[in-house]
């Protein structure tokens, strides 16, 4: 029976209900505010038919911390229902991913990030745990492209997996789930195959033939697997190998899987967009001047101050290539003409950007200079008198 709660509803003084954010096949799940820490929570609610469950898993995984597992917060329990209060994550479900059409790349670096997971929780130090469950509810992808898996050391979705049993391998019931008299989430090499083939399923759907806008990838009728045009060989053939059970080369750890998923996407991994600014825009505007007469009708090109000179400015410009370097003509009398023309123009007209030579007097020579012009004044004055008024 699922449990619906209304929003706006404060849980344990402290979490606010905001709005619900899914309703999965046993839990509703809300986005949340943490009252006391200011940030924003997911608010899981557990029917209390399965609040047993939970409980096992949460002994089980309470001590994980890995940047792809979803974290858990704390638990609040009010009356016969269970409150998950866990880390929020503001991203795209699996089903968002479906619509997206994500890149070779993308998928390969989705795969090796649920494989660490997967391997953080089969390696922890006090609970070794696997996950079981891990089916298309169970993943998120946030805004950076990190990947948060949920869910783990829950009962396995039956339904998904026997639908999905008979790609590349057999029907059988023994096939879907293994070990199932182990208690959920216990560790077990059956249950890691198990694992790592549901991670291959998951990315099987991601890189599957189907339409525009599909939600949801349904298992094909003849059991045969089907990649969308220019998907990567390798890609193709290493996803295969995680799912069908009787390939010769069959992948049921998720070591192994992780190991070449890492290695595939760092080798489709795209370069890094190169921006290219022009070196023109950053030098300062320069005054037309006319390029020196040669006698040949030629176009002048740009040039720049630090540009290579000789038969290397050939050599280094692709565009360039194999256009031999063009020998200076003999001066002219035109070019004398023009070159004094261009000097005298430069004297008189300073070009922007060129040193302008500033001559300052010193204080002890204008104070000289001031003397001498006021003895000449004085010399001028006194023999000009005498002169127009003799004595």
């Amino acid at each position: 029976m699922r449990q619906i709660v209304e929003t706006s509803r404060i849980i344990s003084d402290r979490y606010l209900l905001q709005r619900k954010i899914k309703q999965g096949q046993i839990c509703t799940v809300y986005q949340g505010t943490d009252q006391r820490l200011q940030r924003s929570v997911a608010i899981k609610v557990v029917p209390a038919t399965y609040v047993p469950v939970y409980k096992a898993a949460i002994r089980l995984t309470a001590q994980f911390s890995h940047p792809n597992i979803i974290g858990l917060y704390d638990t609040v329990s009010e009356g016969d229902t269970l409150y998950l209060i866990e880390e929020y994550v503001a991203g795209d479900d699996f089903a968002t991913l479906l619509t997206m059409q994500l890149s070779p790349y993308e998928v390969a670096d989705l795969g090796s990030q649920l494989c660490q997971a997967l391997l953080y929780a089969y390696l922890h130090p006090l609970r070794r745990a696997s996950h079981g469950d891990l089916t298309p509810a169970s993943v998120i992808r946030d805004r950076r492209g990190v990947v948060h898996v949920n869910n783990f050391a829950l009962p396995s979705d039956i339904s998904y997996f026997t639908t999905w049993s008979a790609l590349g391998g057999p029907a059988d019931d023994a096939s879907v789930v293994a070990d199932r008299a182990l208690p959920w989430g216990q560790y077990s090499d059956g249950r890691q195959a198990d694992d790592t083939r549901a991670v291959g399923l998951l990315l099987y759907q991601l890189l599957a033939s189907r339409p525009s806008g599909t939600l949801a990838v349904e298992p094909p009728p003849d059991g045969r697997l089907r990649f969308t045009r220019n998907t990567p060989p390798q890609l193709c053939e290493l996803v295969a190998r995680a799912v069908a059970r009787q390939h010769p080369q069959h992948i049921n750890t998720a070591e192994v899987l992780y190991t070449e998923l890492r290695t595939l996407a760092d080798a489709l991994e795209p370069a890094p967009p190169v921006e290219l600014v022009s070196s023109y825009a950053q030098e300062p505007v320069r005054q037309f001047r006319p390029p020196s007469a040669t006698g040949k009708l030629v176009t002048p090109l740009p040039t720049r101050e630090n540009a290579p000179v000789g038969l290397a400015a050939y050599q280094d410009n692709p565009n360039l290539a194999g256009i031999q370097p063009v020998a200076p003509a003999a001066p002219t009398v035109a070019d004398g003409s023009l070159k004094l023309a261009t000097v005298r123009q430069a004297a008189i007209y300073p070009q922007p950007g060129e040193p302008t030579i500033t001559r300052r007097l010193s204080p002890g020579a204008l104070i000289l200079l001031c003397l001498l012009i006021f003895a000449l004044f004085f010399i001028v004055g006194y023999f000009g008198g005498h002169l127009l008024f003799p004595q």
